[in-house]
């Protein structure tokens, strides 16, 4: 029998952010477009203090407008490509490589009103594409540049990836009732819900994102990027990875039992309101924890609640797939334990390896290496 989460635990569960990754290359690293909309050629991997990969010894990335140009980043399809398999995203591998979006949501609707940061969309065809579009939200009050290098991990594992920016800084402060869960969702879809904020649908993380793909499928036409839109610029979230991490982790839980994804993935959180009549199911959610973080038990209370596959599994002492568990356990060090189960500068490394990554790719739904 499910059991029912109190107020005070739901607020634990996602009251906590993630500051700014110390690792991640600042704007100047991408070329300075003056549009604020570039498209980057990057490498991959995990990141040294310098923000660059281990290893990687190149000064910089090479960046077009993406605003006004599609430059050498708009793959024609003249060369190989995917698109030979059916219902499957044609997308140019001719010239392999990580291609890297910064997209300022103004720029792309000049009607927004809230959350202007700077959004990611990475792509990296140095993988073999997998036909799936990864979007990714950030925790309470992060920026998608906090998780850019988790992006570009997902990436590298050959996922179209989306780091829209959305409503993610507000706090209904004990007002209880359904303030939290009308918050959540006006801040996902921009429908008028909530009392406490006021989200229309072009500041919503999902008309941010169908405007992102729209955008994308003409200065990139290379990564088909339009695949996950139909004509009516409604997702087909049958192809469409949903995952975030904290406040974004919790706001996936809740997406996903209201639209029918491909999957969930939950970093430092989750929902507990998973039943027969979500319209994702519960057999395809999975959740990632650190035993240092200090809303652990309620990640594991959340997941436990809902149904997750599995019991809570320690990812240093079982191989992939875990026993088939979707409660995966962290254990090793580090210095913030909450944002270290996504990419961070806390995000423990082996040798070239992030300790976490077979873990994450088997969340995913990504092949191991």
């Amino acid at each position: 029998m499910r059991r029912v989460l109190g107020i005070g635990l739901f607020a634990a569960l996602v009251g906590a952010g993630c500051g700014d990754d110390s690792d991640t290359p600042d704007d100047s690293t991408a070329g300075g477009s003056d549009s604020g909309t570039a498209a980057t050629s990057a490498s991959s991997g995990p990141t040294s203090d310098s923000g660059q990969p281990p290893g990687d010894t190149t000064s910089g990335m090479s960046t077009t407008d993406a605003g006004t140009s599609t430059g050498d980043t708009a793959a024609d399809s003249t060369g190989a490509s995917t698109g030979a398999v059916d219902d499957f995203p044609d997308v140019d591998v001719s010239d392999p490589q990580l291609y890297e979006f910064e997209l300022d949501p103004a720029e792309l609707d000049p009607t927004v009103q809230v959350n202007l940061e700077v959004q990611f969309a990475h792509l990296d065809t140095t993988a073999p594409p997998l036909g799936k579009l990864v979007i990714f939200l950030s925790g309470f009050t992060n920026t998608p540049s906090s998780w850019r290098n988790h992006g570009r991990q997902i990436a590298g594992w050959g996922f179209h990836v989306v780091e829209p920016d959305y409503s993610n800084d507000w706090d209904c402060a004990g007002q209880g009732g359904s303030c939290s869960l009308d918050s959540r969702w006006e801040a996902l879809m921009g429908e008028d819900v909530s009392t406490l904020i006021d989200v229309g649908r072009n500041d919503s993380a999902e008309g941010r994102v169908v405007v992102m793909l729209r955008h994308l499928e003409q200065v990139h036409p290379g990564g088909d990027w339009g695949f996950y839109l139909n004509d009516d610029d409604t997702l087909r979230y049958e192809h469409i990875v949903i995952a975030g991490i904290s406040h974004g982790a919790a706001s996936t839980g809740l997406y996903a039992t209201r639209r029918p994804f491909s999957r969930a993935v939950m970093h430092s959180g989750g929902w507990w309101d998973v039943d027969d009549t979500s319209e994702t199911p519960v057999s395809v959610f999975y959740g990632i924890t650190h035993v240092n973080d200090e809303q652990h038990p309620g990640h594991l209370d959340a997941w436990e609640n809902a149904g997750l596959p599995g019991a809570p599994t320690v990812l240093e002492d079982v191989p992939p797939p875990y026993g088939d568990s979707h409660r995966i356990v962290a254990t090793t060090p580090n210095g913030y334990p909450h944002c270290s189960v996504c990419v961070s500068g806390d995000s423990p490394i082996m040798g070239d390896e992030y300790v976490f990554d077979p873990a994450w790719r088997y969340m995913y739904g990504a092949p191991q290496q």
